[in-house]
């Protein structure tokens, strides 16, 4: 290992079940007229109506072949893929309440109406057509394609399109996402007639059906992001369209519709496969729709798709190694021994980073200005006792930047395959294809420097405890100054996960490793709590646990205006940490149109959140994947987390 061997190898990363025992449990559960439109943008992903040739947007190289791609013009009649995950999200069909990564599963069931192209260009290939910008950039506008109909042989109106605009981005919405979203669309009246005991009501004029196969969606301020949205750059379903019709004829109440397309999606859905087999923790089936029209650009080489759920590494591993599975996420231990079968390794280019985040350590922070909300509260909400709570030790930017400093990056990179797969590069929001990064400009993680780290916690007024040097010697314990006053009390300093799975291979033992650096350069008692996912998220969201920090996984994207506004720049409901340095760099990027100006525009908001670093991550993973003997070449997109562009798979016979 790169610095400090000894010491991380006594951390211990192959004795995780007995250092990780604390367990999360329960899941909380304009009428204006509109101003004229632009001409349409170029089909790239990018707002901006054509006004010259656009600079191509392409992933960074990754660990690919260098061979070019095989050609083949197979049909794959009769064959089945076999892709293995190790987790389907939430499992819930119905895409208003669909939470985790992991609803990418739920691609092959959707059309959507912007699809991309292999380096992130927007195309017209999907539901829509054509797009554009009103002239006031509050107004975008979409034109559907005229042969697309729902899996029950209903065509695809734009009826159905404006209502799913307005089912889907939604305050009830389980996506803090969506949410964010909503409060910026706008309509006839307040969101406060929208919301609390009217959440039941879809906000007039959200969506508007403009024409015979055209919708338009108006904001209270240019969010020219949500072009991404509704595209499949941004990893969810979000712009995909779904069958009012249907949906109206499953109940007499949006909780019985909700739960009968849960129960069977299929017959309201639009995409390329039908789903016709579900089992719950167990698998998904799908099977190929011959008259689909994508399929012209996309012809996937086989008629049935099956996902099988299998959490444990080594049944994913023998499952290929039998030939019982196609494709896998398999860490980089078991590389020479399957290549030596046969077997080959692709990588998710930019696919995953390791997020590292505390929420509400900001005292402009709108839910409770920064303090700590998970004291004992009376029947009406107050809190009992002090009312300002304990004040939180990342609330100080230099605590935030020490954090940062004393995590080894390079043991971590070396942990999950070296410098091929993890790369110490980007923020959290960004990595290096997103909009607005630029190497080598303060855009990347803090080098690990124990020094650095503890002389900011010194300043701050800490104790340091005496720590090994991995430059040699030993650094001199500090401990005339004051102890740290742990977030929720207690003589803890508490940092939640859960298991990422294969896509992050090895994740409790990142979280170990980072808490193993906090404890021994800082002096903190750092204790890993790993729950499950969509739990854990219940508790920060809903701020059990201000000022505790998450280490975990999330999804890189192209246009991170979305992350940027939800985690700082949001004066309502930020997730993160409200910043007000951040928030009008944010309004600038949403209103950026030309590319100059959106690259500008987001540079200049990443660098000030990265300043805060109200989040931080220590780099991004290219997830490793195996494709089995049957395969021959299959060439994944980049930013997606979960396997992807399945329709490039060659078979090898």
């Amino acid at each position: 290992m790169s610095r400090l061997p000894k010491l991380r190898l006594r951390s211990g990363y192959l004795l995780i079940p007995a250092l990780l025992v604390a367990l999360v449990v329960g899941i909380a559960c304009a009428g204006a007229e509109e101003p004229a439109a632009s001409s349409a943008p170029a089909p790239a992903n990018t707002v901006a109506p054509a006004t010259g040739a656009q600079a191509p947007v392409g992933a960074t190289a990754t660990p690919l072949p260098t061979a070019a791609p095989v050609e083949s013009d197979q049909s794959g009649e009769g064959r089945r893929l076999v892709v293995l995950t190790e987790s389907f999200g939430n499992e819930v069909w119905d895409p208003k309440f669909e939470s985790g990564d992991k609803h990418l599963w739920h691609f092959p069931l959707h059309s959507h109406m912007i699809t991309t192209s292999d380096d992130l260009k927007f195309t017209k290939d999907g539901l829509a057509t054509d797009w554009s910008i009103s002239d006031d950039g509050l107004t975008l506008s979409w034109t559907l394609r005229e042969d697309a109909v729902f899996h029950n042989g209903d065509p695809i109106t734009a009826e159905d399109a404006a209502w799913y605009l307005g089912y889907i981005w939604d305050d009830n919405a389980r996506s803090v996402v969506r949410v964010r979203i909503w409060n910026l669309i706008q309509a006839n009246e307040d969101n406060a007639a929208y919301s609390g005991e009217n959440t039941d009501r879809i906000k007039e004029g959200q969506a508007k059906v403009t024409g015979p196969n055209e919708i338009a969606i108006s904001f209270k301020q240019p969010t020219l992001n949500f072009f991404s949205s509704v595209s499949e750059s941004n990893g969810g379903t979000g712009g995909a369209i779904m069958s009012k019709a249907h949906f109206d004829s499953l109940g007499s109440t949006e909780q019985e519709r909700s739960d009968n397309l849960i129960a069977n999606p299929n017959p309201g859905a639009a995409g390329p496969f039908d789903l016709t087999e579900f089992e719950s923790g167990t698998k998904i089936v799908y099977t190929k729709r011959d008259d689909h029209f994508i399929l012209a650009q996309r012809p996937y080489p086989f008629d049935e798709l099956e996902i099988r759920l299998v959490a444990e590494a080594a049944t994913r591993k023998a499952a290929l190694q039998s030939g019982a599975a196609d494709i896998s996420p398999i860490d980089l231990d078991s590389r020479s021994e399957l290549e030596a079968q046969g077997m080959q390794y692709r990588f998710g280019p930019e696919s995953t980073v390791i997020w590292i985040n505390a929420w509400n350590c900001s005292p402009d922070a709108p839910q409770n200005l920064g303090y700590d909300r998970s004291r004992e509260q009376n029947a009406d909400g107050a809190y009992i006792g002090d009312p300002q709570g304990t004040p939180l030790m990342c609330q100080d930017k230099r605590i935030r930047h020490a954090l940062d400093y004393a995590i080894d990056k390079e043991a971590i990179q070396e942990l999950v395959g070296g410098p091929e797969v993890f790369h110490i590069a980007g923020t959290a929001a960004a990595s290096p294809s997103g909009i607005g990064y630029r190497p080598n400009a303060g855009l990347d993680p803090f080098p690990f420097d124990p020094a650095q780290a503890r002389q900011l916690f010194v300043d701050a007024g800490y104790n340091v405890p005496e720590a090994p040097n991995p430059d040699g010697g030993t650094f001199e314990a500090v401990t005339n100054l004051k102890e740290p006053v742990y977030a929720g009390g207690g003589d803890e300093w508490n940092v939640w996960t859960w298991e990422a799975g294969a896509t992050v291979p090895k994740m409790l033992q990142i979280v170990e490793f980072v808490c193993d650096d906090w404890k021994t350069y800082l002096g903190l008692t750092c204790k890993v709590n790993v729950g499950e996912e969509a739990a854990i998220k219940d508790r920060q969201y809903g701020g059990e646990i201000p000022g505790q920090y998450l280490v975990r996984s999330n999804e890189h994207e192209y246009d991170v205006a979305s992350k940027l506004v939800g985690r700082f720049a949001s004066p309502d409901g930020s997730y993160i940490s409200y910043d007000p340095l951040v928030h009008p760099l944010v309004d600038a990027a949403l209103a950026a149109v030309s590319e100059e100006e959106r690259e500008q525009a987001y540079y200049a908001a990443l660098a000030q959140a990265h300043d805060g670093h109200w989040d931080f991550a220590p780099g991004y993973l290219d997830a490793p994947y195996v494709i089995g003997e049957r395969i021959a070449d299959w060439r994944p997109r980049a930013l997606r987390p979960s396997p992807s562009a399945l329709w490039t798979i060659v078979w090898a016979e």
